[in-house]
């Protein structure tokens, strides 16, 4: 890179803290996810839960599996909904055929090992360091939810409610599937935003491993990720107790 990694680390401090600070003073809170399910994204849509499922499928429409069951966040799935309606299953650009998303894998994988998401990285580590430590963010957090450096925790009961399902459904998520959670005594408890990266990351390996080339590309990108992401803290705190 042609900048410094001090230079880059300060620059990127302090545009997210601006960031933060500009929604603070707009009294603009960080809502937590409203999941819904597909019956009810149908009846939002005006699109058949069949066609919704093969969506979920053929063009890898994010969303989240709790067991068999489908879960969908509306601002996640606003863009392919309105590509559908736009151009129904016809593929104007090609965004969606096979042989050019498996040589877009070929190609990721052969050119992964470079830096040009590192600032994107960086950016996600500030932000996390952020939302741990910062009194006046943790002000504006929901205020009904017990705060865990910055993460929402929930009661099983809660987590049940949050992700549309039973209780018994996440203690088997907990139990058989190793859902990211803590015990405190004989009670569990989810951290949020850990439970919905893993169902997001676990949801993309179920297809992946059916063989749907969209969901390979997605899991592929996200396994990338978490390794650059490992990496690029272990350089920042390497960086940080050279600096002591």
């Amino acid at each position: 890179m042609d900048k410094s990694f001090e230079f880059l680390l300060k620059k990127i401090v302090n545009e997210e803290f601006t960031y933060f600070i500009d929604a603070l003073t707009k009294n603009v809170d960080v809502l937590p996810n409203k999941y819904l399910t597909i019956k009810e994204v149908s009846k939002i849509t005006g699109i058949g839960t069949y066609t919704l499922r093969q969506l979920t499928y053929a063009r890898a429409m994010p969303h989240r599996k709790i067991k068999a069951r489908l879960l969908f966040e509306e601002r996640e799935i606003k863009e392919t909904i309105s590509e559908y309606k736009k151009f129904g299953w016809t593929d104007p650009e090609n965004c969606w055929d096979v042989h050019l998303v498996r040589n877009e894998i070929m190609h990721f994988e052969r050119n992964k090992g470079g830096n040009k998401m590192i600032e994107d990285i960086l950016r996600e580590i500030i932000r996390d360091e952020l939302n741990n430590f910062s009194k006046d963010i943790k002000k504006h957090t929901n205020k009904e939810k017990t705060s865990y450096y910055g993460r929402t925790v929930l009661t099983i009961k809660e987590a049940a409610a949050h992700f549309r399902t039973s209780p018994s459904t996440i203690y088997n998520l907990i139990k058989e599937d190793g859902m990211p959670h803590f015990k405190i005594q004989s009670r569990f408890y989810i951290v949020l935003e850990e439970a919905e990266a893993y169902l997001w990351r676990e949801t993309a390996k179920s297809y992946a491993i059916e063989g749907n080339i969209y969901w390979q590309r997605i899991l592929q990108r996200l396994e990338w990720e978490e390794k650059e992401r490992e990496i690029a803290y272990e350089k920042a705190l390497k960086r940080l107790e050279e600096f002591k």
